[in-house]
């Protein structure tokens, strides 16, 4: 996906499918807003199984994403 598409999935529940290099298969949750980085789109999410916590993951981590 673009850093456009991604962006556009700002406020949206989504199922992101992560490389291995992430440390994590996937990670379910809501996308709170992104941030530019040096080295990329940052993805900042809340983990549906951690109300109230706060996930970044590096858009470049990120094999596919579905919408829920």
């Amino acid at each position: 996906m673009t850093g456009d598409e991604l962006k556009g999935l700002v406020g949206r529940r989504v199922v992101l499918d992560l490389l291995p290099a992430s440390g994590e298969r996937e990670v379910t949750g809501r996308v709170l807003g992104t941030v530019d980085s040096a080295d990329g789109l940052v993805l900042v999410l809340e983990p549906e199984r951690i109300p109230g916590a706060r996930r970044s993951v590096h858009s470049h981590h990120v094999r596919s994403v579905r919408t829920l």
